[in-house]
């Protein structure tokens, strides 16, 4: 019973490893770390979900994906049409990989979404 036990408790920690990783906001700026406060995402076959929760209405967001084991891969998710406070929005995210000129477009079923690291890349208030 002791056996099994340990070997549950390895594959459960084995398999919690492999999600995407969410790096947090490391910015110095008052500003930019206010305008940010209160959002949050998840990610989830392809697609990103915003949520605001913060004091400020947006104008822009964009939330970039790499990967842990293809230095090329670029993702980018865009929220450009604004994101109230209280809602929830979702958009594709669109990846991309390959050096220079040889940039391609990636299908999803290429991606190793295990491996992502997702990050903000930008956030910008909504005027008054």
């Amino acid at each position: 019973m002791k056996k099994f036990l340990l070997a549950s408790l390895l594959l459960i920690a084995g398999i919690s490893g492999y999600a995407q990783t969410y790096q947090p906001v490391t910015s110095k700026n008052k500003t930019y770390l206010a305008t940010v406060k209160g959002l949050s995402y998840t990610y989830k076959d392809g697609v990103v979900t915003l949520k605001n929760n913060g004091n400020y209405n947006l104008g822009t967001v964009s939330i970039i994906a790499s990967s842990k084991v293809d230095s090329t891969l670029f993702g980018i998710a865009l929220f450009e049409d604004g994101l109230e406070k209280g809602k929830i929005v979702k958009a594709s995210v669109y990846f991309t990989a390959g050096p220079g000129k040889n940039t391609r477009e990636i299908p999803l079923t290429e991606i190793d979404q295990k491996n992502l690291v997702l990050s903000f890349d930008k956030a910008t208030r909504a005027q008054p």
